[in-house]
């Protein structure tokens, strides 16, 4: 795929992207390694749901603070260091002995995967060409989708080797995750934000929080966070706990329960693949639009199906697929609506926001699912059709100049 200004896929891009795809293995694998993990130090509902969230709620910390220091440090020397990170807790994690190790291993994972997201997002932003950076942002996305496939796949080739394979199934990202560590040295910085630090307003140098919550961007600062909130709620409280909505089905093993999981998953990224090639076309509030009124109309189904294998394959099925057109939205909205100058903080934030509804989402559904309880896929399907009335209030991004709702300054020499 090509453009005037070059080819599409470029080394930044996919080394972007590979990072992505490492957060999406990281974030999904636990939902198949928990199964494996719970009998293995016989976790209570409470410590088990822990685990779940304990890289979301590190991803939350991470997306935040190190979004803020890729403002200030830059793109570039950040990308390196999280995956460091990574490594080395993700080490850390496969070696636990203890329920307190794990959660502490697995807690600074997410710092790390939460670094990823403003970085590389607001580094794609920063890269790519108008008329290709929909696909740039979206392909980013949809490197996420399939690190979760992966995820499943693994689980679903160590599931019969016996239950000290939850460790391979949290380890086997490391040596990945090494090599991205490597190739991001000879990337090159952010062209936009080295420009930006090399200009003479040094006012606009000090806007890294006040810009995000000034007059002018507070509106969609709140909205997109808020949005990104409202869908993690529905797309981890469900999207993590698949492997443990059939299981607590009992009308799948756990080989089945992985393959299936596997094919859902697939089918989402193939969606995805179609948003992507259609985003710059049909713009981001469509496709977020529909996704989320897919996803509310299916989650308000699903426990009218849950005694029946077929019904309950096909509504999480459609889930996937709506759930897949918002997922390649909702931070695209951060990356085009955010300015350079703290691009990279607000993208943290809203991904901040997002963790915590994950977070949400996971401890609720946990406890929902773990009880046989509908009344917590009726909260989320609720929140999700929230989601779909807020999106209306964003403005359409897809024409939009990167940086064109602050006026040009000019630069030095």
């Amino acid at each position: 795929m090509k453009s005037e200004n070059g080819l599409f896929f470029t080394k930044p891009l996919l080394l972007s992207s590979a990072g992505m795809f490492l957060d999406g293995y990281s974030l999904t694998v636990i939902a198949f390694a928990i199964i494996l993990i719970n009998p293995y130090f016989r976790l209570n509902a409470l410590e088990s749901g822990s685990i779940i969230a304990s890289v979301v709620l590190g991803s939350a910390i991470g997306a935040l603070s190190i979004g803020y220091m890729g403002d200030i440090f830059g793109r570039k020397s950040v990308y390196i260091l999280n995956m460091a990170v990574f490594v080395a807790f993700g080490l850390a994690s496969v070696l636990s002995v203890n329920f307190l190790m794990l959660f502490l291993s697995r807690f600074a994972v997410g710092i790390a995967v939460g670094a990823d997201y403003p970085i590389s997002n607001s580094y794609i932003a920063e890269i790519a060409p108008r008329e290709l950076r929909g696909k740039y942002l979206a392909f980013s996305g949809l490197s996420f989708g399939i690190g979760s496939i992966f995820s499943s796949l693994v689980a679903a080739a160590f599931f019969p080797f016996g239950p000290e394979m939850w460790r391979v199934m949290l380890g086997a990202g490391i040596i990945p995750a090494f090599i991205v560590m490597f190739l991001r040295i000879s990337m090159p910085e952010s062209a936009r934000w080295v420009n930006l630090k090399n200009r003479t307003d040094k006012e606009l140098n000090k806007v890294y929080i006040k810009g995000m919550f000034s007059k002018r961007h507070i509106k969609n600062t709140v909205l997109f966070s808020l949005i990104w909130f409202l869908y993690d709620i529905g797309a981890y409280g469900i999207g993590l706990l698949i492997p443990l909505i059939f299981k607590k089905s009992g009308l799948v093993s756990n080989e089945d329960n992985a393959l299936i999981t596997s094919l859902i998953l697939l089918t989402g990224v193939l969606s995805s693949a179609i948003g992507l090639l259609k985003i710059d076309k049909i713009g981001r509030k469509g496709l977020q639009l529909a996704g989320f009124a897919g996803m509310g109309a299916a989650l308000f189904l699903l426990p009218s199906v849950y005694g029946s294998l077929s019904g309950l394959v096909a509504v999480i099925f459609a889930a996937e697929i709506f759930n897949s057109f918002a997922s390649l939205t909702v931070g695209i909205f951060p990356a085009e609506l955010s300015h350079t100058s703290f691009r990279s903080s607000a993208y943290g934030f809203s991904a901040m926001a997002g963790k915590l509804g994950a977070i949400c989402g996971v401890l609720i559904m946990t406890i929902f699912v773990r009880e046989n309880k509908n009344f917590g896929y009726y909260m989320v399907a609720f929140l999700i059709t929230c989601a779909f009335f807020l999106s209306f209030l964003l403005p359409e991004t897809k024409d939009m100049e990167l940086d064109g709702l602050i006026p040009r300054y000019k630069t030095k020499g």
